[in-house]
């Protein structure tokens, strides 16, 4: 198996075993596989198939699955809406608006935290990277909200 292979099999473990966001029965029979087949592929015994990556980052909705396979690439993954239909765009955009202003915020608390305390080290580094992580997501997200969320001629957004 490929290092990175192992390394997003890392991922799936962390997020399923150790912080038990979702039992692993669960996870193999949504993916039409037994426990041992699944298991195999959460010890990098095998590795994940295309198919079977994004049947996963559907059943378990992780932000951490998605960065980790656009990680080297130009692109930042962005959360879809997933109440299309049952609200207002106005509130779901304020919420999105509200959310990249809080992310923001905690790269900014971290930031000052950091040097108020004598200096940035490797692991404040990486908390920051993260949180830099979450507000270019929330970015990302509220953007794709944007993008089509109001056809009505009260407010037109225009592409650029």
């Amino acid at each position: 198996m490929t290092q990175r292979g192992r390394a997003f099999a890392d991922i799936v473990y962390t997020i399923l075993i150790v912080e038990k966001a979702c039992p692993v029965e669960v996870v193999a029979s949504a993916l039409n596989m037994n426990y041992a087949a699944f298991h195999s592929r959460l010890i990098s015994r095998t590795c994940f198939s295309a198919e079977e990556i994004q049947s996963l980052l559907e059943i378990v909705p992780d932000p951490r699955l998605a960065s980790y396979l656009l990680e080297k690439s130009i692109f930042i993954a962005a959360e879809r809406s997933s109440a299309t239909g049952q609200e207002q765009p106005a509130g779901s955009l304020q919420r999105g608006a509200t959310r990249v202003v809080i992310e923001a915020t905690d790269v900014l608390e971290l930031v000052d935290a950091a040097l108020a305390g004598g200096g940035m080290d490797h692991r404040k580094q990486r908390l920051v990277l993260k949180e830099i992580e979450d507000a270019e997501r929330a970015l990302a997200s509220l953007r794709l909200s944007l993008d089509g969320a109001y056809t009505a001629s009260s407010l037109r957004i225009s592409k650029r």
